[in-house]
């Protein structure tokens, strides 16, 4: 947890330093600062500082229920195509989720530091309405930018095909370990963030280098 905290903060400070005065760097940073976040809340909960595990538990779910709506704002900038009514009901579902997990006494039933995982047990009538959230958002991530490939130019293809694949990156590996351990289902929101880290890799080392070499050619074009 610890380790993958200071990959993400790492790619957060190269984030600001080489694409923040970019807007697609600056949405990129955020969503960097909200996973490496939640993995310091799990650390906290495993006894890292000694720190209240009821607080970092509401504060980790509140940081990763920003996370798909962000990935959904960062599919329309690529593409340069804003849908405004999909984006704020995006945002507007997640802002639901923090208020549920930073103010209801039943957000959170338990939880436990398993060793490689986190399990947390969402209070009744909650945890199954938030997995259908999470991977509505996620999946629809992903099919919006196959819609937007279709009428996207070469390098806009390029990046949301990297966003593609670098959802499957975390989406597939924590499928395949709940398929083989069902059991494991009660980490899911820790196993998912937990191979996140290679979308983090691939928005940040695939993704904003070629949006950048996409704005310098455009602007070599309209100075031709």
């Amino acid at each position: 947890m610890l380790a993958t905290a200071i990959i993400e903060i790492s790619l957060l400070v190269y984030t600001l330093y080489k694409y923040g005065t970019k807007s697609i760097g600056r949405l990129v940073a955020l969503m960097l600062l909200l996973l490496a976040i939640f993995q310091i809340a799990e650390y906290n909960i495993c006894g890292g500082l000694g720190l209240n595990s009821q607080f970092w538990s509401r504060i980790g779910f509140m940081v990763i229920a920003l996370l798909p709506p962000l990935g959904i704002h960062l599919s329309m900038m690529i593409a340069k195509k804003d849908i405004k009514w999909f984006r704020y009901t995006a945002y507007l579902s997640g802002l639901i989720w923090v208020a549920i997990f930073g103010l209801s006494d039943r957000a959170f039933s338990g939880y436990s530091c398993g060793g490689n995982y986190m399990i947390f047990q969402v209070g009744e009538n909650f945890g199954n309405a938030y997995m259908i959230y999470y991977y509505f958002w996620l999946f629809a991530a992903i099919g919006l930018s196959i819609w937007f490939m279709i009428r996207a130019t070469k390098s806009q293809m390029k990046s949301l095909l990297l966003l593609i694949i670098g959802y499957l990156l975390f989406i597939v590996p924590t499928s395949l370990v709940n398929g083989i351990n069902p059991t494991t289902i009660e980490g899911l929101p820790s196993i998912l963030c937990g191979f996140a880290v290679f979308y983090a890799l691939v928005i940040t080392f695939g993704i904003l280098p070629n949006e950048l070499k996409s704005k310098k050619r455009t602007k070599k074009k309209l100075t031709k």
